[in-house]
C-alpha cells in the first residue's frame, strides 16, 4: 500500500512538470533552438545598426550550420527551425517614448526583412529598471514606470495566450517551456530587491512545480559571473541562486551586462555571457544559438557581420552531453 502512494505521488509530481500531456518519464524528448541575444541599448535616432541582429536572426533558418565540434546528433545539422529568441536585458539604453517605438519595430514578431519574425521572450537590465533619462531622479523614476508598462503589458499578454507559464508580478521574473526545456528569464539578477521583492522564493516553487521531474531548465538574466559584475550583484546572491538551481536539472546559464562573448565560471558550471548588439572594440555584436537535442547540447556564438544578415559561427562555445539526472 505503502510503494503504491509513493507511485501515485509521484505521477502527480511529474504531471504538474508536464501539465499539457500524460505522466511521462525516460521517453520525454527534447528539441529546441532558441537565440539569446543582450544588450540592444535602443537609443534615439537616427538608428544605426540595432536592426543588424533582426536580420542575422532572420536569416538563420536553412543557412547556420552547427559545426563539426558540436556533440553528435547536433554536430554538422543545418538550423531548420528556430524556436523563439530571449533576451537577457538592457533593451533600451533610455526611456522615452521613440526609443520604445524603434524597438517595437525590430523585436515585435511581425513581417519584413528588419523585423524579427519569431516570438521574443524580454528581459530587464539595469539600463531598463534605471533608465538615464535626465539628472533628476524623478525624471528617471517616470522613465522606469514607462517601460515597466510596456514590459507588463507584454508579459501579461503572453499568460494570457499561454506563451508563457508563470510570472512573477513583482520581479516581471517567469518562465516558459520550449521543446520539453523548462526557461527562466530572473531578469536583472536573482535575489534583486531594488524595485521588487526578491524572486528567489517565486525561482525555487517554480522549478518544484516545472522541473521536479528532471526537464532540463536554463536560467537568464542579465548581471554576470565576472568580477567587475560583483560591484552590481554580491557573491552571497551568486550562491544563493545556485543553492536553488543545483537542486535540478540546470543545463546552461546565461547572462550579459559586460558587452563581450565569454565564458565565465562558478561552482563548476560554465555561464555563457552574451555580447552587446553592435560593432565595438572587440569586435561586430554577436549572439548565442542554443540547441537542445535528445541529451545533446551546443552553444555557439554568431557573429554579426552586416547588415544584410551574413553571419560566422565564431568561439566562445559550450558542446556537451547531458548525463542522467538523479534529484537531489
Amino acid at each position: 500500500m505503502r510503494k503504491k502512494i509513493l507511485f501515485l505521488v509521484t505521477v502527480f509530481v511529474c504531471g504538474l512538470c508536464y501539465p499539457h500531456s500524460s505522466f511521462r518519464s525516460k521517453s520525454v524528448k527534447y528539441d529546441c533552438t532558441v537565440v539569446i541575444a543582450s544588450d540592444l541599448h535602443f537609443d534615439l535616432l537616427p538608428e544605426t545598426d540595432q536592426y543588424f541582429h533582426v536580420v542575422a536572426i532572420n536569416h538563420l533558418e536553412n543557412h547556420f550550420r552547427f559545426p563539426k565540434t558540436a556533440p553528435q546528433g547536433i554536430a554538422g545539422e543545418l538550423l531548420k527551425k528556430l524556436d523563439c529568441v530571449a533576451l537577457a536585458g538592457d533593451m533600451f539604453d533610455k526611456s522615452r517614448p521613440e526609443i520604445l517605438n524603434l524597438y517595437r519595430q525590430r523585436y515585435e514578431k511581425g513581417v519584413g526583412e528588419r523585423r524579427i519574425h519569431y516570438n521574443v521572450f524580454p528581459g530587464l537590465g539595469n539600463h531598463d529598471i534605471n533608465p538615464g533619462v535626465s539628472d533628476k531622479g524623478a525624471d528617471n523614476l517616470k522613465g522606469r514606470a514607462y517601460t515597466f508598462h510596456y514590459i507588463d503589458s507584454v508579459l501579461n499578454a503572453k499568460l494570457l495566450k499561454g506563451e508563457i507559464l508563470n510570472l512573477d508580478s513583482s520581479s516581471r521574473s517567469y518562465s516558459w517551456n520550449v521543446g520539453n526545456v523548462h526557461f527562466i528569464n530572473g531578469e536583472c539578477c536573482a535575489g534583486d530587491t531594488t524595485y521588487c521583492k526578491s524572486n528567489f522564493e517565486w525561482l525555487e516553487k517554480d522549478l518544484k512545480k516545472y522541473a521536479s521531474c528532471g526537464a532540463p531548465v536554463v536560467y537568464i538574466q542579465h548581471y554576470g559571473f565576472d568580477k567587475w559584475a560583483l560591484d552590481w550583484w554580491p557573491e552571497s546572491s551568486r550562491n544563493r541562486l545556485f543553492d536553488i538551481l543545483e537542486k535540478f536539472n540546470l543545463v546552461a546559464v546565461f547572462v550579459g551586462h559586460a558587452h563581450t562573448a565569454t565564458l565565465e565560471h562558478f561552482r563548476g558550471h560554465t555561464i555563457y555571457q552574451v555580447n552587446n548588439a553592435w560593432k565595438d572594440d572587440d569586435g561586430p555584436g554577436s549572439f548565442a544559438v542554443l540547441r537542445i537535442k535528445g541529451n545533446a547540447v551546443s552553444i555557439e556564438t554568431c557573429s554579426v557581420l552586416d547588415g544584410k544578415g551574413d553571419f560566422k559561427v565564431i568561439e566562445p562555445s559550450i558542446n556537451y552531453m547531458l548525463l542522467p539526472w538523479k534529484a537531489l
